[in-house]
């Protein structure tokens, strides 16, 4: 026995010596930046990496010796942080061209995630072990759930401030929001010129009175940049019920942290942020709030917080209705959750009714892909779902074009990084009935933005993953909940490196490489009063969103003749938009730097 114990730890102490060393020399060497090359191979001295590679393992195998426990944790981390990296250096490949493979960054980052899972698996017992010997009462926690939060405010801040600041944002959508605020700040009226180039109520388009809620904000600080920093706070808002869920739960503070970590990595929290500001990012804190006072049996702050989550838009209700059916399926409180689905009918009912009132209507074109009759309105989708469940089922695999993988990137971006803590509920089946927002609104539908985690559609999703994801944890015992949250945390953590991080460093090296046209082009935009009426490029038009006569040439479908034309010289394309108006020869330029912008004033 002795003996067998002696080859078991030869052979362990073997693996885990060439495992690290090779993870580390990996990592020195920079290989994880020669993703689809092979000339590291063809320049590097094989002779002397072997040499390196034998001199590291040697070197590990003495402190396998010494001390195992060690040994197995820096194999660990060698392996994690290799995979981070290469994650980071994903974004950078065309996997397309190079690998035939359209999504190839999100399948590269789910290998990465199962060979770092695997590792860790190896050694859970270790990684137990050394935070065990790190104890968190609860004031160390609510550090940490401070430190989370903030990172994920800048995170999200940084990112779209940036875009602002490049000019990378256009009037679809943040101009409109930008502008919508100005409004809102100036007239109390969420009214814009942009969102279809006619003076407009939002409501016309999206029940959202939600936003009123940072016009407090926005009063103190009126720019565009403050409408970014809006969204940031709420994006980093919702750690708050989901610590209060997690205490409710019964969570331990470091099962309660990585929950928490969870959140902030998750590719859809921040990637939902990308396209800028949206009514949808109100959702998820309000929704965690609601389900957190429902469970506390708390009906006054409950009801309070249902109304929040219906001012999001006309169909947040259906979130509320798919919590209450919950609550009544699980007969976990049957009373408030026939109340939930009342109230959030009557509510979709009269939002309906709001919106079509301003003259546009609903956008229900969306669900297209599931109306048998085409005029027959969003009553189509659940009709075809119960009339041919089969035809529905085909559409989650169902792209955007035939050669696309839109729909499959979209489900493992969302699904793998949660997996064993969404689907870990036991014979607690009613619990899936949380996930069918996701199957309906996003899934289901060719819609391309609605599965795709860089846009705005996924906030209400996210807040019930998480909801159930807690409930789930809290039944596994202490071992069980470590290793399964620390599974969710290592895979949301390499996806988040595969898909956030290279934002923050693209708008962040843009606007150092282009400083200096950006200065000129700011010089122009400046040039135009806050009084006057304009024609502008659609790039441009967020740097002119505090102006309240403003219009996108782009889709103008007559010519308008403003004070001020600001065209994007940046593209060919754009330039053309405005040559009808010229050709009146009623504009004199103003300012002008090549390639970049062009100004001009109507004549006296």
């Amino acid at each position: 026995m002795d003996k067998l114990k002696n080859e078991r730890a030869i052979v362990e102490g073997f693996f885990v010596s060439v495992i690290a060393a090779w993870g580390l020399l990996s990592t020195f060497r920079g290989t994880f930046g020669s993703i689809n090359s092979l000339d590291s191979v063809a320049k590097a001295n094989f002779s002397m990496i072997i040499l390196l590679l034998a001199v590291l393992t040697a070197i590990m195998a003495g402190i396998y010796y010494k001390e195992k426990f060690i040994a197995k944790i820096v194999m660990f981390i060698s392996v994690y942080i290799y995979a981070i990296l290469c994650a980071t250096s994903g974004d950078k490949v065309v996997w397309s061209k190079t690998n035939n493979n359209e999504i190839g960054d999100t399948y590269f980052m789910c290998m990465l995630c199962f060979i770092t899972v695997l590792a860790f698996l190896y050694i859970k017992d270790e990684i137990m072990q050394l935070f065990g010997y790190i104890k968190v009462n609860g004031k160390i926690a609510k550090i940490f759930f401070v430190i989370i939060g903030i990172l994920l405010f800048g995170i999200v801040a940084a990112v779209t401030i940036f875009r602002y600041k490049t000019y990378s944002n256009s009037t679809y959508d943040f101009g409109i929001f930008a502008q919508m605020y100005e409004y809102m700040k100036q007239t109390g009226k969420m009214t814009t010129t942009v969102e279809r180039n006619t003076l407009l109520s939002h409501f016309g388009v999206h029940f959202s009175p939600i936003f009123y809620i940072g016009l407090p904000i926005y009063m103190i600080f009126p720019s565009a940049i403050t409408v970014q920093v809006i969204q940031a706070i709420m994006v980093a808002l919702p750690i708050i019920p989901i610590v209060l869920l997690c205490r409710h739960y019964k969570l331990s503070n470091w099962i309660t942290v990585a929950v928490t970590l969870i959140y902030a990595l998750y590719p859809a929290t921040a990637g939902g942020t990308f396209y800028d500001i949206h009514e949808n990012c109100f959702l998820t804190f309000f929704l965690l709030l609601t389900i957190y006072f429902v469970e506390k049996k708390k009906d006054i702050p409950a009801i309070i917080c249902m109304l929040l989550v219906f001012f999001v838009k006309e169909d947040a209700a259906a979130y509320i209705m798919i919590v209450g059916a919950y609550f009544l399926f699980s007969r976990r409180d049957k009373k408030r959750g026939i109340i939930m689905i009342i109230l959030s009918a009557i509510y979709f009912v009269v939002a309906l009714s709001v919106v079509n009132s301003y003259g546009l209507g609903v956008l229900d074109d969306r669900f297209a892909n599931l109306y048998a009759d085409p005029n027959g309105g969003l009553g189509q989708v659940f009709k075809t779902i119960i009339a041919n469940p089969a035809y529905v089922i085909a559409q989650m695999i169902s792209n955007a074009d035939a050669t696309g993988m839109d729909k499959i990137q979209y489900l493992l971006l969302m699904i793998v990084p949660m997996a064993t803590m969404l689907f870990a509920t036991g014979k607690k089946y009613s619990r899936y009935i949380l996930m069918a927002p996701f199957l309906v609104f996003n899934v289901f539908t060719t819609y391309l933005y609605l599965h795709d985690v860089g846009f705005q559609y996924n906030f209400g999703v996210i807040a019930l993953f998480m909801y159930l994801a807690i409930m789930n944890i809290s039944e596994m015992d202490y071992k069980k909940a470590r290793t399964v949250a620390g599974i969710s945390v290592i895979c949301t953590s390499i996806m988040f490196f595969g898909t956030t991080y290279p934002r923050i460093n693209h708008y962040g090296e843009k606007y150092s490489t282009d400083k200096a046209k950006i200065e000129k082009i700011n010089k122009g935009i400046e040039m135009v009063p806050r009084t006057a009426s304009v024609a502008v490029s659609g790039f441009f038009m967020p740097h002119l969103s505090r102006n309240l006569d403003v219009y996108d040439q782009t889709h103008l479908k007559e010519v308008k003749e403003m004070e001020y034309l600001v065209v994007d010289e940046r593209g060919q394309e754009e330039k053309e938009k405005f040559d009808e108006v010229l050709a009146t020869g009623k504009y004199e330029l103003i300012y002008h730097e090549d390639n970049l912008i062009s100004v001009y004033h109507k004549k006296q």
